[in-house]
């Protein structure tokens, strides 16, 4: 089947994917090449919106409204579908998820939630008159409630308004503004839809539903119904009551005759593909016998039939990257849909922080007849490499039968460019390369000794999400969607928790090893504690398997003695002759601390985690446990920096004895590439659909070994250097307490002044500024 699709394609797309080096952008015929390796081709027209839209209604008059809640920007925008372009726009200092609205062409009142800024908007838009905006406050700023999902409830004057951080539904009067009463739901609730006698919330956290009876008159006291595992979107209609399911590639749908599930249908790519398509947006078309899903990890929209008793998939529309929202015309001929992450990613070189790199759009698309859709989801399927594997890079054989041993070493933050932009051999920006070979002497001798990588990229944009990708191959709906708004200092971290919305169980890699009978040791990652110990992991997975002595993201703490405890480990295993299966190994510190006074520079931090560096791989290569090992070195995202190529290309390192040797590799590889090829070794199923799709990195080694043992090299830059006691930072104490807690921009900031004080920074490239109510 997949076969006569591809036949299908244009021979334009065809040859765009047929370039032999790939890099991240436009390929011709309107593709883009993500820095992922999969690829767009949104079909209609395209509008910029700015960062992140994650809602979109249609508005009395005709017009779009978008909300955009992400790292910049956050309000509201209006567009003008058949002019293609934003006419209207209100900032707010804060804004999540929930958009709805009533009236008419003469004045259509829109109510907006704002996120952990714990206030609903109601902004009034009339024909010739600047929107009018007042706001509802729940809760003082930052306080735990997190408005989610709105609604307006038809016939009572009422506005439900989920609290998503404390469990609850609130109503306000719609007039007044004043609350009418607090309902306890579930956990995490997301989404809201009303009809004149009920109010249906989905619960991220504890896949359910919460039905609020609105005839039984206050106090309400709601049923619970499960329904699949962390629902979102919800949308009314034919009876029933349709959910997203992104916890399993699924849409259910609840009769709400008999309060029972009557349907959960898979949408995926394949019959048995894995995890990450992440239906999250619902649509019912008018007439309700068509309903349009955005699929966020396959970037397209999934046209499903609804019949009396089933649903069934007619076919996908290619969209943006990351599609979170759709909605329809009146009459039912255009679909429009909000892409979160627009039409791509991009360099960096004037240092723009790669929140404020990708920004999103909405697609007009006219709705498609039965041959169209036809064609549509033919080029769907040859857009993704998963479901067309002739976009992976071609392979030599799967992993060599001598490697048996991983050695997984995870870091913070570089980009290529930043410390391998010198190397002459590859494909750098040498002025962008402020911790180059004198800084990071053993990771350039790696990448001489063995293989120089110059097109690998992260998938993750932040350390948020990079040690999902890192760990499982794929960043959830819930990660995805509030980890812009915890950077931009809008909300608060809450990503590593535990809880299995935010750490599935299971979904690791080190839980798929487990599960294989694999033995695993993890030094420092997704651990907590300060620098005084005791260490212990925050992902119940990591529990049993993790050194308690080993410290996580503790700054204070040099690498090198990392590196040495790590050393002890392996004389330990070298004297009982067994090594581990899989060993992860945390390396944090070329994060730095910027400008902080009196602490190491930032060269001098990098510095002192590339000797780290060096010495653990020399120790290995000494270990009689070498002649069966391969050592993946990567960082978990790209974020502290700039890059000439993409805002996502990093540094991968690889040492083995059946590694390459002088070899460069310009294929394009990515964060999935690397957890594959950890897969492929220990002989684990993919984690995800992304690293079911993704090239390995058997293109890097041989089919013969060469023990030639590596030798670290001493620092050359003095890892003692200390920033002036009169330096002034912008940065806290309390800033370092974990990954990323510090505003990154201020931190890129100092880190260039560090390393070039008599260089002005590049000013970044912005297209909004935060500001309004």
């Amino acid at each position: 089947m997949l076969r006569k699709l591809l036949l299908a394609i244009p021979a334009a797309l065809l040859a765009a994917f047929a370039a032999h080096r790939l890099v991240p952008g436009a390929l011709g015929g309107g593709v883009v090449l993500l820095p992922s390796g999969w690829r767009i081709h949104p079909a209609g027209r395209s509008v910029a919106v700015g960062t992140l839209p994650l809602a979109l209604i249609r508005m009395a008059d005709g017009a779009l409204l978008v909300s955009n809640d992400g790292y910049g920007w956050n309000g509201l925008m209006r567009l003008d579908p058949a002019a293609g372009r934003v006419t209207d726009s209100v900032p707010f200092k804060a804004a999540w998820l929930g958009l709805d609205h009533r009236g008419s062409a003469a004045a259509d009142t829109v109510w907006a939630s704002a996120g952990t800024w714990n206030r609903v908007y109601r902004v009034i838009f009339a024909p010739g008159a600047a929107p009018a905006v007042d706001s509802a406050v729940l809760a003082a700023p930052k306080a735990k409630l997190g408005v989610a999902g709105v609604a307006v409830v038809p016939g009572h004057d009422l506005v439900a308004v989920l609290g998503n951080l404390d469990d609850s539904l609130r109503l306000l009067d719609a007039r007044t503004l004043e609350p009418r009463g607090t309902v306890a739901v579930g956990h995490r609730p997301y989404a809201v839809v009303a009809d004149s006698t009920h109010l249906y919330v989905s619960n991220w956290g504890d896949s359910t539903i919460s039905i609020v009876d609105l005839t039984a008159g206050p106090p309400y006291r709601p049923t619970a119904q499960f329904i699949g595992p962390h629902p979102s979107a919800l949308a009314l209609g034919r009876g029933s009551l349709f959910a997203t399911l992104a916890g399993v590639n699924g849409v259910a749908r609840l009769d709400l005759a008999t309060g029972r599930v009557r349907e959960q249908l898979t949408i995926s790519l394949g019959r048995h593909a894995p995890l990450g398509s992440d239906p999250n947006a619902l649509a019912l078309a008018p007439g309700g016998r068509t309903l349009y899903v955005p699929l966020a990890g396959n970037n397209a929209v999934a046209v499903v039939r609804i019949g009396r008793t089933t649903m069934r998939v007619a076919g996908l529309i290619p969209a943006g990257w990351y599609p979170t929202a759709v909605t329809t015309s009146a009459d039912g001929r255009t679909l429009y849909v909000a892409n979160g992450k627009g039409a791509g990613s991009g360099a960096n070189p004037t240092h723009t922080y790669i929140g404020s790199v990708i920004s999103g759009t909405v697609s007009i698309v006219p709705v498609p007849d039965s041959a169209r859709l036809a064609r549509y989801t033919a080029e769907a399927a040859a857009l993704s490499p998963y479901s067309n594997p002739r976009l992976r890079a071609a392979q030599p054989a799967g992993p060599h039968p001598g490697i048996r041993h991983v050695v997984y070493v995870i870091r913070e933050n570089r980009t290529y460019d930043q410390v391998l932009g010198d190397v002459p051999e590859g494909d750098g920006d040498p002025a962008l390369a402020i911790f180059n070979d004198s800084v990071t002497p053993n990771a350039h001798a790696i990448a001489r000794k063995w293989v120089l990588f110059d097109n690998f990229y992260v998938d993750g944009e932040v350390s948020a999400d990079g040690h999902e990708w890192t760990d499982r191959a794929f960043a959830g709906e819930y990660n995805e969607k509030t980890w812009p708004a915890i950077y931009s200092d809008r909300r608060d971290w809450d990503l590593d928790d535990g809880d299995d919305l935010a750490n599935p169980a299971g979904a690791y890699v080190w839980d798929a090893a487990r599960r294989a009978g694999r033995w695993v040791v993890n030094f420092g990652e997704a651990v907590a504690g300060d620098s005084l110990g005791p260490y212990h992991p925050t992902i119940p997975g990591l529990r049993g398997v993790t050194a308690p002595e080993y410290p996580g993201f503790v700054l204070g703490i040099g690498d090198t003695t990392r590196a040495a405890m790590f050393a002890d480990s392996v004389s330990s295993w070298d004297r009982q002759a067994r090594f581990p299966d899989l060993v992860i190994l945390y390396l944090p510190r070329d994060h730095t601390r910027g400008k902080r006074a009196a602490e190491p520079t930032p060269r001098a931090m990098v510095a002192e985690n590339d000797l780290a560096l060096g010495r653990v791989i020399a120790r290995l290569t000494r270990s009689p446990a070498w002649s069966s090992t391969a050592v993946f070195v990567l960082e978990d995202d790209a974020q502290d920096g700039p890059d000439h190529v993409d805002a996502h290309r990093s540094v991968l390192l690889v040492a083995s004895p059946y590694a390459r040797r002088g070899a460069v590799d310009s294929t394009l590889y990515t964060t999935s590439s690397v957890v594959r090829t950890i897969g492929q070794i220990l002989g684990l199923p993919p984690l995800s659909q992304y690293d079911a799709a993704a090239s390995p990195l058997w293109r890097a080694f041989s089919q013969t070994a060469d023990m030639t043992p590596f030798t670290a090299l001493a620092n050359r830059w003095p890892v003692n250097e200390l920033n002036p006691h009169a330096s002034r930072s912008g940065l806290l104490d309390r800033d370092f307490a974990g990954p990323d807690l510090a505003d990154e921009v201020v931190l890129n900031r100092e880190i260039w002044e560090s390393v070039r004080p008599r260089e002005r920074m590049p000013a970044p490239r912005r297209a909004y500024v935060v500001g309004g109510n």
